[in-house]
């Protein structure tokens, strides 16, 4: 602002310095000094003088592309006046002089390989009509969407006729944006937004960035591509504008991304933090009639908080809606409406809901191509199937209406189907609901819930939860309702709309218990009942006991002896899920057998017979289905009811209850358990099924790693037999050749020592501890944090262990090392990776004090049961919005600021992990805050420690130095530049301590 102020001082004084006659003598001189100063004094915010500058140019041209110019700065400052009809007509007359009509058709075979080779247009008239149309495109919108479909066609065909310029990369997006819109053509879409980014890129063509980029990642991207991926490059093309001083493009752009941030289902608080920001720079731009539209959104976000303190200083309802009248601010009238009828329908006002739902109905011409649209006609089918029950004489056209809706948000959810999937399968929800298809409902909740979460929609997964509890609590089923009320209430909490939550615990006294003193999320027992009798004789259960799943997945994680942990595991599950019999199938060469069966009229558990699943009382059609499906399928009168009932098995035995359920870990189907109980219907509540979901993780882990240790024993056995033979054979040899008695020595010692000891243990360790480490495609889905590992297992087995969780948008970061070397060393690591990610699981709130200290019980225990004398070191990092909450002893963490060197001392925030029962008098925390391009180093002393040649140690000095050296470089550069200096040290040295390095950085 400064440095425009500056040039309409400057531009004034040379004003200033002509005469009466210098439109005469000095044409060019003058015109250039008040076209640059008009556009100045637009920029700097003083709009009245630009327009007396503008007034006089437009007397004195000669020419009509000498006023182009002006009229280009005119139809911004009309539009700062919010006077956007002026704007559109200010346009059409420039354009009428052009001599460039507006076409009413599209140009006929559109093919993108040719518009991108078109030749270089010189056309100057050409030029100056598509600078006009692309001004004209936020008036025509906000105000006259008929004129948008005409402009759009006009500037192609202004490519078309004269060839490709930096402006065509606008007219290209334009038109983009138009067929994701009210021509309906996404893919084609999709790909003249791509054409447009790679014409820009072609020439260059910065002062367009802004609005070709806006265009693209506000109409175009997220009809084929998550809408959360728009956030960033939005706010990158915020900063762009202002630095081309682009300022109305800036507010354009700071708008879609204050909506877009909204409907993406980020938290509330970041929201309503990005918000006000957006507010405030539109504030100081200057640009009054931006405002408005953001002040909106800003409310329905303080509303949704419970902040109506603050929300009521934004602005006067009634007085907004007057002046938007008005001002025939279309798009801006369209969202209040629609968050007046999302507000409403959250707290169940469906009446008022529905009538402004019908209200922003008439304006979704003004967001053509906006993803508020999917928004809206998600709540307005939503509000019509709430009312239908009310109504008699018009569910017909309810009915219609939402038919409609759902036909084009399946379109889009073909396109897109991880922003709207979850959103058609909700409101088919509710259809099947209000039409009694109960089951249809029930399935079509559970794929609604499963599409918002999977695909980080937490408002929608939130309201999925709520819906389908209503559903069950409607049909009588109250333990059902709780259950997902209870999910419901705590979504709405970890996404910030404590009304939300207050509406809830309002409603619904007799199942939640105030919790809305913060809005930070509260942990909450979930579902399952803490005793399950076997015969499944009482009708329902009590809350889960947290210490008995605790204790089962203590249990399960220390045990790796493949037979003692397939009895324990049977044990427990029989227990806990109400099953008569169970059988647990483990794959061998692409067929199943069964590895373990139990029956409750017995103690004993068979295991390790490898029986195929041939002529064995389990149902086969349900194993392949779940072997395929990888799903649970739960049967409560098998005989009756699902697509098994003419199965043989289920025929001839007619079992009353099965379930069947898939073990998986990190995408692999480790195996599968199969349950029965033939004395009871509906044997296998839900509240039993969340058991087994939550155990189910757990129990993959301990089978995979039990098999893994299987196979290390086995060949340990087989390389003892192979040290036996060649032992004996020695053992003749030497009594032949007396000579060779000290090679054979040798031989024996190096076989001893090496063989077994190396490559049977050092190999599959080195695999247990290679499975333990976060994959890149797991690190690449972090948010806000550039995250690269490393770890290399020494020549002698250690047991160093890193891990990153990211899960309901927490991040937990660990990083440990196991005392001594060896296989137990390395059965501790995995242990550890085990424990954490249960504990994850069950965790709703990370309190890291609590979480190490849970942690550290389970170890403990473990290590007394494997009779070792061994412990850990372990650092735990919980990360969140900048924010790094540092726990546990382990080495000193290394921060880097903008090449300064922090140490931070973890002395006194832990104690070793394993040597005592309970340390939670020892574990503290501290927190430090990351700025973007801060960088935190984790390590292990095998990098500190590690000694070359010369016996010197490697030390902590030499790695911060490194890491000062290279902190401006990405993660993963920062670690090869690590690793590789550590290797240079080492040189030819062996290597007796595993190395690993994690290292952080806050993105930008």
């Amino acid at each position: 602002a400064t440095a425009y102020g500056a040039a309409v001082n400057y531009l004034t004084l040379g004003q200033e310095c002509l005469t009466e006659k210098s439109w005469d003598r000095s044409y060019d001189l003058t015109l250039n000094l008040f076209t640059e100063a008009a556009e100045a004094a637009y920029i700097n915010g003083d709009f009245e003088y630009s327009l007396r500058l503008i007034n006089t140019v437009l007397q004195q041209a000669q020419e009509v592309l000498d006023k182009v110019k002006v009229y280009e700065v005119k139809i911004q400052v009309h539009s700062a006046y919010n006077q956007l009809p002026a704007s559109i007509e200010t346009g059409l007359e420039i354009l009428q002089q052009l001599d460039i009509p507006l076409l009413k058709s599209p140009p006929p075979n559109l093919m993108i390989e040719k518009l991108e080779n078109l030749p270089t247009s010189t056309d100057a008239r050409q030029q100056a009509a598509m600078r006009i149309l692309m001004l004209l495109l936020p008036a025509a919108f906000i105000t006259n969407p008929s004129f948008l479909l005409p402009m759009g066609f006009t500037l192609v065909n202004l490519c078309i006729n004269n060839g490709n310029s930096p402006l065509a990369a606008f007219a290209y997006v334009f038109y983009a944006m138009l067929l994701c819109g009210p021509l309906s053509d996404i893919e084609l879409g999709y790909q003249f937004g791509k054409l447009s980014l790679r014409i820009q890129d072609k020439f260059n063509a910065i002062s367009l960035k802004c609005k070709v980029e806006n265009l693209f990642y506000t109409f175009v991207m997220a009809w084929k591509e998550p809408m959360k991926r728009t956030l960033k490059p939005l706010r990158e093309t915020v900063q762009v504008g202002i630095e081309i001083g682009d300022i109305e493009c800036v507010c354009y752009t700071v708008l879609n991304y204050s909506s877009n941030i909204f409907l993406s289902g980020q938290s509330l608080e970041q929201v309503n933090a990005q918000q006000a920001q957006c507010s405030d720079l539109i504030h100081k731009l200057k640009q009054e009639f931006h405002l408005y539209y953001a002040l909106i959104w800003q409310q329905l976000v303080l509303n949704l908080m419970g902040k109506t303190s603050e929300a009521d200083e934004l602005f006067h309802e009634e007085k907004l809606l007057s002046f938007l009248h008005q001002t025939n601010n279309l798009s801006s009238l369209f969202c209040f409406y629609f968050a007046k009828s999302l507000q409403s329908y959250l707290f169940k006002d469906y009446a008022t809901a529905l009538e402004n739902a019908l209200q922003a109905t008439q304006y979704e011409q003004a967001m053509t191509g906006m993803l508020s649209i999917p928004a809206h006609k998600f709540y307005e089918s939503l509000a019509y199937l709430a009312r239908y029950p009310n109504v008699s004489t018009t569910k017909t056209q309810y009915l219609t209406k939402v038919a409609d809706n759902q036909h084009q948000m399946e379109i889009w959810a073909n396109h897109a189907p991880l922003n709207f999937q979850h959103k058609y399968d909700l409101v088919e929800a509710e259809k099947a609901r209000v039409l009694g298809q109960n089951w249809e409902a029930a399935e079509l909740y559970e794929k609604a819930i499963a599409g918002a979460k999977e695909n980080e929609y937490l408002h929608e997964e939130a309201l999925a939860y709520e819906l389908a509890a209503e559903f069950y609590l409607g049909r009588g089923m109250k333990q059902f309702a709780q259950t997902y009320l209870k999910e419901a209430h705590y979504r709405y909490q970890q996404w910030g709309a404590l009304a939300k939550v207050r509406d809830l615990e309002t409603r619904y006294p007799q199942f939640l218990a105030p919790k809305t003193a913060s809005a930070i999320p509260t942990t909450y027992a979930t579902l399952s009942g803490t005793r399950m009798a076997s015969s499944s004789t009482k009708g329902g259960s009590d809350w889960f006991d947290f210490n008995s799943l605790m204790k089962a997945a203590q249990t399960l994680s220390g045990e790796i002896v493949l037979g003692q942990l397939l009895e324990k595991m049977m044990h427990i599950v029989i227990e806990n899920a109400g099953a008569e019999t169970g059988f647990l199938l483990l794959p061998q060469h692409d067929n199943w057998f069964i590895e373990a069966q139990g029956h409750t009229d017995s103690d004993e558990i068979n295991v390790l017979q490898s029986l195929s699943i041939d002529n064995q009382p389990i149902a086969e059609t349900i194993i392949h289905y779940v072997e395929r499906s990888q799903e649970h399928v739960v049967l409560n009168h098998a005989t009756q009811e699902g697509q098994f009932t003419r199965d043989p098995h289920i025929l001839k035995q007619r079992p009353k209850s099965v379930l069947c359920a898939p073990l998986i870990n990190q995408g692999k189907l480790s195996g599968l358990l199969y349950l029965e109980n033939n004395l009871t219907t509906g044997a296998f509540t839900p509240d039993r099924l969340e058991v087994l979901k939550v155990l189910s993780s757990q129990l993959a882990i301990s089978i995979e790693n039990a098999l893994l240790y299987r196979t290390l024993e086995q060949k340990v056995e087989e390389r003892t037999a192979q040290l036996a033979g060649r032992t004996e054979q020695l053992a003749q040899a030497n009594q032949e050749i007396t000579a060779a008695n000290q090679q054979i020595t040798a031989l024996n010692e190096q076989l001893e020592s090496e063989n077994i000891r190396m490559s049977a243990e050092l190999d599959i360790s080195r695999h247990l501890q290679q499975m333990l480490l976060p994959k890149d495609e797991e690190l690449e889905a972090i948010n806000g944090l550039d995250i690269a590992g490393f770890m290399e297992p020494a020549d002698e087995v250690g047991g160093d262990y890193y891990d990153v969780l990211y899960q309901d948008g927490r991040v937990l970061i660990g990083i440990g090392d196991v005392t001594g070397h060896g296989l137990e060393s390395g059965a501790l690591a995995i242990m550890v990776q085990s424990s954490i990610r249960t504990l994850l699981a069950s965790y709703q709130e990370l309190d890291s004090v609590k979480f190490l200290s849970a942690l550290n019980q389970m170890i403990y225990h473990n290590v007394i049961r494997m009779n070792a004398e061994k412990s850990l070191t372990l650092a735990l990092l919980s990360y969140q919005d900048g924010q790094l909450l540092l726990t546990g002893q382990h080495e000193e963490m290394i921060v880097v600021r903008k090449g300064e060197v922090e140490l931070i001392d973890t002395i006194d925030l832990g104690f070793q992990i394993g040597l005592e029962p309970d340390i939670s008098d020892f574990v503290a925390q501290t927190k430090v805050s990351l700025n973007p391009g801060d960088v935190v180093v984790l390590y292990t002393d095998g990098i500190t420690e590690a000694i070359n040649t010369e016996k010197e140690e490697y030390r902590i000095e030499r790695l911060c130095e490194v890491v000062k050296h290279n902190w401006q470089q990405t993660a993963q550069e920062i670690r090869e530049a690590v690793i590789d200096n550590v290797r240079q040290f080492i040189g030819q040295q062996k290597i007796y301590d595993d190395i690993t390095l994690l290292v952080i950085k806050q993105k930008y």
